[in-house]
C-alpha cells in the first residue's frame, strides 16, 4: 500500500514537470503565432499602399488621355503639321489659342507622329 502511494507521488510529481513544458512549448507557439499576424499585416499594409500608388498612377494616366481627348483631331493634326513646318511651340500656342504647356503635352504623346 505504502509502495502504491509512492508511486502516485512520484507520477504525480512528473506530470507536473511535464505540464510545466508544455507549457512552455505553448508559449512558443503563441509567440509564433503572433509574429506571423505581426508580418502579416506588415505585409497586406505595403500590398494596400502598392496598390494605392498604382491606383493613382491609373487616375493620372485616365486624366491625360481624357485631356487629349478634349483636342478634335483637325486641331492635333494642325498643331503636328505646325511643328513640322518648324514654328515654336509659343507660336503654335497663340494660334491655337493653347497653353505652351499643352502644346507640349500634345508634341510629346504624338512623338510617333512626328518621326
Amino acid at each position: 500500500m505504502e509502495i502504491i502511494i509512492i508511486a502516485l507521488f512520484v507520477v504525480s510529481i512528473l506530470l507536473i514537470g511535464i505540464s510545466f513544458f508544455q507549457r512552455d512549448q505553448v508559449k512558443d507557439i503563441e509567440q509564433e503565432l503572433d509574429h506571423l499576424s505581426v508580418s502579416s499585416m506588415q505585409e497586406i499594409y505595403k500590398l494596400k499602399k502598392k496598390v494605392r500608388v498604382l491606383e493613382e498612377e491609373i487616375l493620372q494616366n485616365d486624366l491625360e488621355i481624357s485631356e487629349d481627348d478634349s483636342i478634335d483631331p483637325q486641331t492635333l493634326q494642325r498643331i503636328v503639321m505646325k511643328h513640322n513646318q518648324g514654328l515654336s511651340n509659343e507660336a503654335i500656342a497663340r494660334s491655337e489659342y493653347l497653353s505652351e504647356e499643352e502644346i507640349e503635352s500634345i508634341l510629346k504623346q504624338n512623338e510617333r507622329v512626328l518621326t
